[in-house]
């Protein structure tokens, strides 16, 4: 019998072979309990980082350096809230209890250490992707977030957009379109900072600080856990390789603005 005979089932494994083949999943579909456990995975993850990084901006609605600031983090806390509402609803289609677990949870709890680095830890009885952890203590902070963060995230809904559960699918293109715009405020401050003089030595300080905080949300590459999320169609690239698809995006980024990134090593990541 092949290793793979002994890790999954003849169930399991038909499974994936139908869904290589094409086969899909819609609302009200009877979902197989393997599938199905996996799916809730995925969508508790999306839903409690959407939902904590609504809370972790929304000091920044007061603090942003102008009005037309304040209105634009008020937008993004918006979004990112109402991301949240969507996939909380997909969740409660599928049986969750997405109220009594928001209301229970520590949604917005974040790590007091400013330079605290976590690796691939948790730190709370959530879902959420772990950098939602960490506090966004400063405006570079905030536009790091923006240049960073909703670009790695906008790489890794990418692959929802051809999920195989197709109410994911179907409510998933909204929520790229938004976090788009979210990474184009990023981008047009990481401009206006990086070519201030007075400004550019914090932010690359900064960006040092965040860099491998960003590099870890796209998880180990030793994990098999994205592999099947691959073979289930949840997701159409392994972890390397949407971390790399986010690389080839972000470097030219920063040497346009003479910003250095520093090296990263995932083996040297706290587990």
């Amino acid at each position: 019998m092949s290793t793979e005979q002994n890790q999954y089932g003849e169930e399991e494994l038909k499974l994936f072979d139908d869904i290589k083949s094409g086969r899909t999943f819609d609302l009200g579909d009877e979902l197989p309990p393997f599938y199905k456990k996996h799916l809730l995975n995925l969508l508790w993850m999306q839903g409690d980082s959407e939902y904590a990084g609504a809370l972790g901006y929304m000091p920044w609605i007061e603090k942003a350096p102008s009005l037309h600031e304040k209105v634009l983090v008020a937008q993004i806390v918006k979004d990112e809230m109402r991301h949240a509402q969507v996939v909380y609803r997909l969740l409660d289609g599928l049986g969750e209890k997405t109220l009594d677990h928001t209301n229970t949870k520590e949604l917005g709890y974040k790590i007091e250490e400013d330079e605290a680095q976590i690796g691939f830890k948790r730190v709370k009885d959530d879902y959420r992707v772990n950098i939602f952890y960490y506090n966004i203590k400063y405006w570079h902070d905030f536009i790091l977030f923006n240049f960073l963060m909703d670009r790695a995230a906008g790489h890794q809904l990418e692959d929802t957009l051809e999920s195989s559960y197709l109410p994911w699918k179907k409510n998933i293109a909204g929520i790229f379109k938004e976090e788009t715009f979210h990474v184009v405020h990023g981008d047009k401050w990481i401009g206006i900072l990086a070519q201030d003089p007075k400004e550019k030595p914090f932010l690359q300080e900064r960006l040092n600080l965040w860099w491998p905080r960003v590099m870890n949300v796209f998880g180990s590459t030793r994990s098999q856990t994205n592999d099947l999320y691959v073979r289930l169609g949840l997701k159409k690239r392994t972890n390397g390789e949407i971390r790399q698809a986010f690389l080839d995006d972000i470097l030219p980024l920063c040497k346009k603005w003479g910003l250095e990134v520093p090296d990263y090593k995932e083996s040297d990541q706290p587990t």
